[in-house]
């Protein structure tokens, strides 16, 4: 966001093109839009057409493409020739292409290095036995991964102080060395993976919901025993099919919730940073302090893991994936509620009050609120702790209840809940400025809470249902 929002020679913060922070947000959600949206063309390459290992493969070598053009054209002898904003519009459209296939079929893909097994007895060091499934193994294997996409965030850290001293190029360069290496250990790794034959699923699933919508939008009207015999004789599915997808659609609804959870986790990358750059950052780059939400990730993931999940088991609770994603939705609402806080401390101190770096007294924006920017990290922790719970639960979820053939294409569908959460980020982008942002914050809040307590206490049930066949 800084790239677009600020200035090449903003006295407080690294920038280039200098738009504000009202174009930086809303290209900014166009590219989290895209890239939300994507992974439904995706889908269906990685389900109907390569697999999801070559997919991936095609992904990555688009994104660096992308990638390349934002290193060319983010150097300071192209910005001044007027490249950087047509670099950054088409280097969004060709990453959000690659990342639409990354984001479909790597997860799955990832928990199908897992082979289903039945039960076993397994011998601790400790001496301890306890019983392994295939289910717990899954869960394990998503919080892995996301644990992984975490400290590969990590790096964001290192870019923050590449683009605040050597230029943003040097940001772009470090991301595009770190593709290459994923590349080249995918190709490397080819041998060893499992991977898992496309099937053309996804025309017999649009079959399914075009003869539902016919017959009043009910899905048992598709059973091939429900059809005309001349129309029976052309389907090429089952009753276990038309099951799978009532599982599927049921599971679904969560989708609805997680709209709003997107635009409040959104915060992160756009407002929080702008809030932080109205406060006394003491030569702290504004979008640092953000990072403190993947290192809370790292550092609690494994706790929950190692820690909280056996003990919860021991105890013989069950901490289903829709119940931490309630959990994950209920520190969502602490952290919206806590930034509206800061953003009212910001409000009440000189010298702007609420309209920070905007006033004769703050000296041409050179001076901030006087307002420590310490006081965000609560935020970064509440969020961070809420993604533990929510993030890998959602990616359990939608592998765990998809049909067989079908598991990019339901990992598509709760991706697009974040495309509709960036949407709703961009009809917002308007109100998001001083002096709304403590009504944007408790707004969001409140929103949250309904989530929240809509799906432990409607959705949670259904889960249960769905998890268990029924």
């Amino acid at each position: 966001e800084n790239y677009i929002q600020y200035a090449r020679h903003d006295p407080l913060h690294p920038g280039a093109l200098g738009l504000g922070e009202g174009t930086a947000s809303l290209i900014l959600n166009c590219f989290l839009l895209l890239s939300y949206t994507s992974p439904v063309l995706g889908a269906v390459i990685a389900d109907q057409h390569l697999g999801r290992y070559k997919t991936l493969v095609l992904s990555l070598s688009i994104y660096f493409l992308g990638l390349s053009i934002s290193l060319i054209t983010s150097i300071p002898a192209l910005l001044d020739k007027g490249a950087g904003l047509p670099g950054v519009i088409i280097s969004i459209i060709i990453v959000s292409l690659a990342l639409g296939g990354i984001k479909a079929a790597l997860p799955p893909f990832f928990a199908e290095q897992c082979k289903p097994f039945s039960p076993k007895l397994r011998v601790l060091k400790s001496g301890k036995k306890v019983i392994v499934t295939h289910e717990e193994t899954l869960e394990y294997a998503f919080n892995v991964y996301y644990w992984g996409v975490n400290v590969g965030c990590q790096a964001m850290v290192v870019s923050t102080f590449l683009e605040k001293y050597l230029g943003f190029w040097t940001s772009f360069l470090s991301t595009l060395i770190a593709i290459l290496i994923a590349f080249t250990l995918l190709i490397l790794g080819h041998k060893h993976f499992v991977e898992a034959l496309p099937c053309p699923s996804v025309a017999k699933a649009g079959q399914v919901c075009y003869i539902a919508a016919c017959k009043g939008f009910e899905l048992d009207a598709a059973r091939p025993a429900q059809l005309t015999p001349q129309m029976r004789s052309t389907v090429n599915w089952d009753d276990s099919f038309i099951d799978e997808m009532q599982m599927a659609l049921t599971a679904s609804r969560i989708g609805i919730p997680l709209i709003f959870y997107w635009l409040s986790q959104n915060q992160l990358l756009s407002n929080t940073i702008s809030q932080a750059g109205t406060m006394e950052t003491h030569g702290v780059p504004n979008n640092l302090i953000a990072d403190v939400n993947g290192i809370v990730v790292l550092i609690v993931l494994p706790l929950v893991t190692h820690v909280l999940n056996p003990a919860l088991r021991q105890w013989k609770i069950a901490f289903t994936p829709v119940t931490r994603i309630a959990l994950g939705f209920l520190l969502e609402v602490l952290a919206m509620g806590y930034a509206g806080v800061v953003q009212a401390l910001v409000y009440a101190a000189p010298p702007c009050y609420n309209q920070p770096l905007d006033c004769s007294a703050s000296d041409g924006g050179r001076l901030p609120n006087q307002v420590n920017v310490a006081v965000q990290l609560p935020i970064y922790i509440l969020e961070g702790t809420s993604e533990v719970f929510s993030n890998p639960a959602v990616y359990e979820y939608a592998f765990t209840v998809a049909p067989k053939s079908m598991k990019s294409i339901l990992q598509a569908i709760f991706t697009l809940t974040a495309a509709a959460g960036s949407g709703l980020g961009m009809a917002l982008a308007p109100v998001y400025h001083n002096p709304n942002m403590v009504i944007v914050y408790s707004s969001l809040g409140g929103v949250m809470t309904i989530c929240t307590v809509g799906t432990f206490c409607f959705l949670r049930p259904k889960s249960t249902r769905v998890q268990s066949g029924g």
